[in-house]
């Protein structure tokens, strides 16, 4: 289920940085091959070391959200500062009437208003420090976004250190990320409200 927009968000003093802080100016890249890809026919192929080299396409530069779990990658055990590694699973941010022009069906946009997320998709609102609709639109998705779960980038905690943090999630939309996060890698849908999982890491665990 989806929340009003004024719960998406809460500031929380932690210190570092956390599983759904939320980041501006950020780089999204996608690998691909340099040669011209063939559509899709259906049967499996052996891949072809000499089909093409590999290819960066230009980045999306656009706010991200942060995806890997917090104490998956904060120094152990609490209360030691620092990080065990310095990479972080990101995934960008985009307006829901950006999507709309892309072709997603208007449909699918209004079930993921409803519903917070389907499928690789988890709805955020927009804000005055997150807004990607500028002039702001008057229409049916004007302030609304998405955060793009099946297309992460692995950026670095140097980079994101270096960029604007403009909102942490709240505790019940953390549980949704969370949620959202499952489903987008497995066959499974969680109810991000059941009772039998376990709460968001929102701890300051360098100050435990």
């Amino acid at each position: 289920m989806a929340l009003i927009d004024t719960d998406y968000y809460a500031e929380r003093d932690v210190e570092h940085s956390a599983q759904g802080d939320i980041h501006l100016d950020l780089p999204f890249t996608v690998a691909t091959v340099a040669a011209e890809e063939e559509p899709p026919r259906g049967a499996r192929k052996r891949p072809d070391e000499e089909e093409g080299d590999v290819a960066i396409r230009p980045p999306l530069l656009a706010p991200g959200i942060v995806c890997s779990y917090t104490c998956g990658f904060t120094a152990q055990p609490p209360g030691q500062r620092g990080y065990s590694h310095p990479f972080r699973l990101v995934a960008p941010i985009m307006s829901l009437t950006a999507l709309k022009a892309l072709g997603v069906k208007a449909n699918e946009l209004r079930k993921l208003k409803d519903s917070g997320f389907l499928q690789g998709l988890m709805y955020l609102p927009q804000s005055d420090r997150l807004r990607l609709d500028e002039p702001a639109v008057e229409e049916e998705f004007g302030g609304d976004a998405a955060a793009l779960l099946y297309r992460p980038t692995l950026l670095t905690q140097a980079l994101l250190d270096r960029r604007p943090r403009v909102h942490r999630l709240s505790e019940p939309a953390q549980r949704i990320l969370i949620a959202a996060l499952v489903q987008s890698v497995t066959p499974n849908r969680f109810d991000p409200f059941d009772e039998g999982l376990r709460a968001p890491d929102l701890s300051d665990s360098w100050n435990p």
